[in-house]
């Protein structure tokens, strides 16, 4: 049965890949705050748009979505702007939600992050959903991704008459993206805290776009994590992708990434802890409830990092 489908985030590689399983049966409406690549057409109808602006009302009221897909969190490694990334993040995600509401969508899916739980020493193996959210107590710079999942998971309970999937995927890596993660193990030489070796839980975009579609097709709602297959030291991580750890002393470390970070040349300085501490979830309960298996290991996942020589920047 076709749907109209609207999907924000459109003009990141993730968003594409979504696309491409939803749009043979659906049409697909693309909102982004960002201008479409022009290496990168959009085959639905595409507007660009903030998720504040007055004009999200005239999208909705255009096109009575009855699907919302939002994928346009705004990271830090995104736009320097915090106040920019507050407005989108957490006001933006609110419209979006009131917009569903007010124009009868049945389903929203919302993309968070594992990073909401913040990483800690003392955090244990396997995060359930119900574990605190406690990475803005550790990371004031991490606020906005948890108020845009809190935002979430209110309207999630509140009305019950909109069907609100929130999904907390992992790292989420592959041969298209141009996150953060992905940019960092396509390095020669990429960085280790001496004395460090977290465990680290990678999902492939596609495993990912997977996941986001068993999310919008189910009748289920609620709260879940996604990870890959496995789980692997940061430093085989590194090897996995090709590259090479480049040991850094801990005392240099953060002054370092300030400094690399402050000029956009590698990730910002307030997540470093997840290179320090793991921050393993459990998804459990997601592949009990939709039936959900990843198709890529762990070492498949990051062998297309390191291999993805068609990647364009």
């Amino acid at each position: 049965m076709s749907r109209t489908i609207l999907i924000t985030g459109v003009s990141g590689a993730l968003a594409r890949v979504v696309t491409e399983l939803l749009i043979p049966n659906n049409e697909i409406i693309g909102v982004d705050v960002r201008p479409l690549p022009p290496e990168r057409p959009f085959e639905g109808e595409f507007y660009c748009a903030r998720y504040t602006q007055r004009k999200m009302a005239e999208i909705f009221r255009r096109h009575k979505p009855e699907v919302v897909i939002h994928l346009g969190r705004i990271r830090g490694t995104q736009v320097a702007s915090s106040s920019y990334r507050y407005n989108q993040n957490v006001l933006g995600t609110r419209n979006l939600l009131d917009l569903s509401l007010k124009h009868s969508a049945k389903r929203v899916v919302v993309l968070s992050t594992y990073h909401v739980y913040g990483a800690h020493e003392h955090n244990h193996v396997g995060l359930s959903e119900d574990h605190p959210l406690r990475a803005s107590q550790i990371f004031p710079q991490l606020a906005d991704a948890v108020e845009l999942d809190h935002a979430a998971t209110s309207c999630l309970w509140r009305y019950r008459r909109l069907e609100t999937v929130v999904l907390r995927p992992c790292n989420i890596v592959g041969p298209s993206l141009n996150n953060m993660i992905s940019r960092l193990l396509r390095a020669r030489a990429v960085p280790r805290l001496l004395g460090y070796d977290p465990m680290m839980q990678m999902l492939h975009e596609r495993d990912a776009a997977r996941a986001i579609c068993l999310a919008v097709d189910s009748e289920r709602w609620g709260i879940y994590n996604v990870a890959g297959e496995g789980a692997v030291p940061w430093s085989k991580a590194i090897k996995h992708a090709g590259a090479r750890p480049a040991p850094i002393p801990h005392f240099m470390a953060y002054p370092l990434v300030g400094s690399l970070s402050a000029l956009n040349l590698l990730f910002p300085k307030h997540l470093m802890d997840y290179f320090r501490y793991a921050t393993v979830i459990s998804d459990k309960a997601f592949r009990n409830d939709f039936g959900y298996s990843p198709q890529y290991d762990i070492v498949d996942t990051l062998r297309s990092v390191g291999a993805s020589a068609a990647w364009h920047a």
